[in-house]
């Protein structure tokens, strides 16, 4: 029975294959050999090419897709030429959170190309800030830790809450956090393979030394030749982005031999013609709203998930008298539509529809300068506990219904809302989380806004 389904199965990845090779353009399929033969290079041989293990970062553009399309066919095409081929290991990463309608496109991707029920292909997805096995399902409850729901919180209050520094550089800390718990599985990995040409990486790893360097770190110029050692370094420096948000930070990856050999293999010289054409997207499936062509790095963010942000900005700050209401000026059904897409943004981390819409005004930082005004737009019952509000937030004695109503609102800790109104923060952290609010995902430069500094830096601990 076992030979039997062996043959069977032979014969399925035999016609995946054909499939692939009948959708390549003359170009792709002189490129498919290249990567075929630095494979076996990298690998140290044909005979060494059953235990070599790749890892790819899975995004959602359509270059991500069409990688992912090419190293399947590189994997059975070896196959067919021997007894082994080498294992694949594909991780699907969509910050903060992966809709559905992107799982859907995931799952139509991965079925054409016959990988979930390949021995020698591992399906995997961000979950929170670990790994876990793929599932075009969705998860009911929040996955992210308290740590990462206060790191967001805080710096968003404290330092920056537009949508682009939201979702912005800081995001790459979380994707490193996720490959950091990939590499350091039983089964890690031997070289990354990704579409992110030279020029992009160059700069990703300038930004990255720069952080490293403004948060103390030391031998950076190591992390431009090992991804383990660019992983670890990262993970640290998001737990010291962290640090004064939560007594604990996320565990640091222990330095292994194996994880410390992985490498990027570089494809630059045929990455063009490898990517090229769209007959692949239409055998896979992915011409469609969920699949485009994004910059290298905003391939790894959900791509409602910043226009959400930015329609919740818009309409929760619009004067009071014009101000389409949120939940209760349109049918219940509707209504309820619009809150829960709204809370796919904050799904990933645990916050709340009215969280995400305090973190929008920013009512707490620089002794409360927003809070009226937050509260006129939004919770004008509240108005009259002005006082007392600035008093809880002062450390003064208050009723404690006024300091439940302030956890309740903003999703924070009492004592964490009194320094982001003081302003009081290490200045190394005031470092590291300001280098991070000047980027977006993309890396690019973003407006300066008006920072909460500290009233004086007497008062940094």
């Amino acid at each position: 029975m076992t030979a039997i389904h062996d043959q069977a199965m032979h014969y399925i990845y035999q016609q995946v294959l054909e499939r692939l090779l009948n959708h390549m353009s003359q170009a792709q399929r002189a490129a498919l050999q290249l990567l075929i033969q630095r494979l076996l290079v990298a690998a140290g041989g044909a005979e060494y090419i059953g235990t070599f293990r790749l890892l790819v970062l899975h995004g959602s553009d359509r270059r991500s897709i069409r990688l992912l399309a090419m190293l399947r066919a590189a994997q059975l095409s070896i196959a067919v030429r021997g007894p082994v081929t080498f294992q694949l290991r594909v991780l699907v990463v969509s910050l903060p959170a992966a809709g559905e309608p992107l799982r859907s496109c995931h799952e139509r991707n991965f079925s054409a190309l016959f990988l979930q029920d390949d021995p020698r292909v591992q399906l995997q997805m961000m979950e929170g800030r670990g790994v876990v096995p793929f599932s075009s399902v969705g998860v009911s409850q929040p996955t992210a830790s308290t740590v990462a729901k206060d790191a967001m919180l805080v710096f968003g209050h404290l330092i920056d809450a537009r949508p682009e520094a939201l979702l912005g550089s800081r995001l790459h800390l979380e994707v490193a956090m996720a490959v950091g718990a990939a590499l350091q599985s039983q089964a890690s990995a031997d070289v990354l393979v990704t579409a992110i040409a030279a020029r992009q990486r160059r700069r990703f790893l300038a930004w990255a030394r720069r952080s490293l360097l403004l948060a103390g770190e030391r031998g950076v110029h190591e992390t431009h030749h090992c991804l383990g050692a660019l992983t670890q370094a990262l993970i640290r420096l998001g737990n010291a982005a962290q640090a004064p948000t939560a007594a604990h930070a996320v565990p640091e990856p222990q330095a292994t031999t194996e994880a410390a050999s992985v490498r990027v293999m570089p494809m630059d010289d045929f990455l063009e013609q490898l990517l090229e054409g769209q007959k692949l997207d239409v055998m896979l499936g992915s011409i469609d709203e969920t699949a485009r062509d994004a910059w290298p790095f905003g391939a790894f963010v959900d791509p409602v998930a910043l226009a959400q942000l930015h329609d919740l900005r818009a309409r929760s700050q619009e004067p009071q008298p014009g101000r389409p209401a949120l939940r209760l000026a349109c049918p219940a059904a509707e209504g309820k539509r619009r809150d829960s897409q709204s809370l796919q943004v904050g799904k990933a981390y645990g916050i709340d529809h009215g969280q995400l819409t305090c973190l929008c005004f920013n009512p707490f930082a620089r002794q409360g300068k927003n809070l009226e005004r937050f509260l006129q737009c939004r919770h004008t019952d509240m108005l009259v506990a002005l006082p007392y509000l600035h008093r809880a937030l002062q450390g003064k004695p208050c009723p404690e219904a006024v300091k439940a109503w302030l956890v309740n609102i903003s999703g924070l800790q009492l004592g964490q809302l009194k320094w982001i109104y003081e302003g009081r923060l290490p200045l190394s952290a005031w470092r590291v989380l300001s280098n991070l609010a000047r980027r977006d995902i993309h890396l690019r430069l973003l407006p300066r806004c008006l920072p909460n500094r500290p009233r004086s830096l007497a008062e940094l601990t």
